[in-house]
């Protein structure tokens, strides 16, 4: 559900349960209210959809729905700031066993340590077999055991989004079909992407990305081999990376050096100098709205993405410690928020695209459109980029730790400028040894 995953393993202690966090809820003793509902206490982070919508975050108001439905149920919800946040609440609630909540929801970064104690949570095979997800999906959330342990919620399938005011600028196309050829369609490749970003840097002296590390995110989870092989050899310095790198590097040109999420890169999305091409997550359409102003009309999205194979940026999951004492309620519920029909109403509401293909055909999805992105079909565009994720990397306990210092080497040539390419991959290659 993020663009950039932060990476490994938090360290926590007791004293950082529930930092940052905020709750709603009545107050409760154990797990029943005094007019004897049952409470189904559940953490996620960032904005799942399930709430009530606010301005700052908009949602399909579910949990209120279905404690409708379900009248002895009572749902306490906390949604932490970031994955981050969550996954410190996580980690000392499963390893204390202290069942602060009893579903999680889950960045897929959190994946390899979850699945080393697959044990502790709870099968949810059986009670979601009325739900449908794709072949990847269903592969991440289950356990070395062959036990699902995660119910797939949203997905990050990736189209390329663009400035149609700046692409004018330059005497590009505009016009979202023209723009998909442009980049040639069903055959584009990194090669012409970033031909196609020359010519538009050499036409305005304007950048055509946000930054490297934003277009590399992209490129390596088209692999199925990464920084490591499936049989755990770690491949971070051989010639795949290497040469994606070097592709990279070359074109630093090309790049604003604004690190995502900061306020330069915030500022950019609205600038008449600012970057025209975003590698685009479907989640991600929300954060290009609020920085740019939802009256703000350069945005469009284009059906096409460069590459050897379909892009996943993010996606989450809910799981349920098996030491919850309300279990059985909560797979109850986890099936409910993951079933096509719930899917497609968060998606409506808060944009994050669901993880199954039933609800990628209903209407409310597939004739979703956006007057932000000029009116842009997105509900067909995200799921054409959707059927053409077949695998995400394979990924262990290492990816991550590799990934964070891969991030860094680019960093170091794109945004603080502070080694050649050459300096920061021979550094790069002294870190992966030094993670070894």
């Amino acid at each position: 559900m993020k663009k950039a995953m932060k990476l490994g393993a938090i360290a926590v202690t007791a004293s950082m349960i529930f930092a940052g966090l905020s709750a709603c809820g009545s107050s409760t003793q154990g797990n029943k209210t005094a007019d004897g509902k049952t409470v189904i206490k559940i953490q996620t982070f960032n904005n799942f959809g399930y709430e009530k919508s606010t301005a700052a975050k908009p949602g399909a108001d579910l949990f209120a729905e279905y404690e409708k439905l379900h009248p002895n149920i009572k749902i306490e919800s906390t949604v932490a700031s970031s994955s981050d946040e969550a996954r410190t609440a996580f980690n000392s609630s499963i390893s204390t066993g202290s069942n602060s909540y009893d579903i999680f929801a889950v960045d897929i970064a959190w994946w390899p340590s979850i699945r080393a104690i697959g044990n502790k949570f709870m099968d949810l095979k059986d009670y979601t077999k009325n739900n449908n997800w794709p072949d990847w999906v269903v592969k991440t959330g289950t356990d070395d055991s062959g036990r699902l342990i995660g119910a797939g919620t949203d997905i990050g399938p990736t189209a390329l989004c663009y400035r149609q005011d700046l692409f004018e600028q330059a005497g590009l196309p505009t016009d979202r079909e023209q723009v998909k050829e442009l980049f040639g369609g069903e055959n584009a490749t990194w090669d012409k992407f970033f031909e196609i970003g020359q010519r538009y840097t050499q036409k305005t002296g304007k950048p055509f990305i946000d930054n490297l590390g934003d277009v590399a995110a992209a490129m390596k989870v088209q692999k199925e081999e990464v920084y490591v092989s499936k049989d755990d050899k770690v491949i971070a310095t051989e010639d795949g990376i290497h040469d994606m790198y070097n592709l990279l590097t070359k074109n630093a040109n090309l790049s604003a050096g604004v690190s995502t999420w900061s306020d330069d890169w915030n500022a950019s999305f609205n600038s008449p100098n600012g970057f025209a091409v975003l590698t685009c997550p479907a989640w991600e359409v929300n954060n290009v709205k609020g920085n740019a102003g939802a009256d703000f009309r350069g945005w469009n999205v284009a059906d096409v993405f460069p590459g050897e194979a379909g892009t996943d940026q993010g996606g989450s999951w809910l799981t349920i410690p098996e030491s919850s004492p309300v279990k059985e309620e909560a797979a109850k519920l986890v099936a409910w928020l993951t079933n096509p029909e719930q899917q497609s109403k968060v998606f409506v509401a808060a944009s994050n695209f669901p993880s199954s293909p039933k609800a990628q055909a209903t209407p409310e999805v597939a004739d979703k459109t956006d007057d932000f992105l000029n009116n842009a079909p997105t509900g067909k565009i995200f799921a054409n980029r959707a059927e053409t994720i077949k695998h995400i990397p394979y990924i262990n306990a290492k990816y991550y730790d590799i990934d964070s210092k891969f991030g860094a080497a680019l960093d170091r040539v794109d945004c603080t400028k502070e080694q050649t390419p050459e300096e920061s991959w021979k550094q790069f290659v002294e870190d992966v040894k030094a993670l070894s």
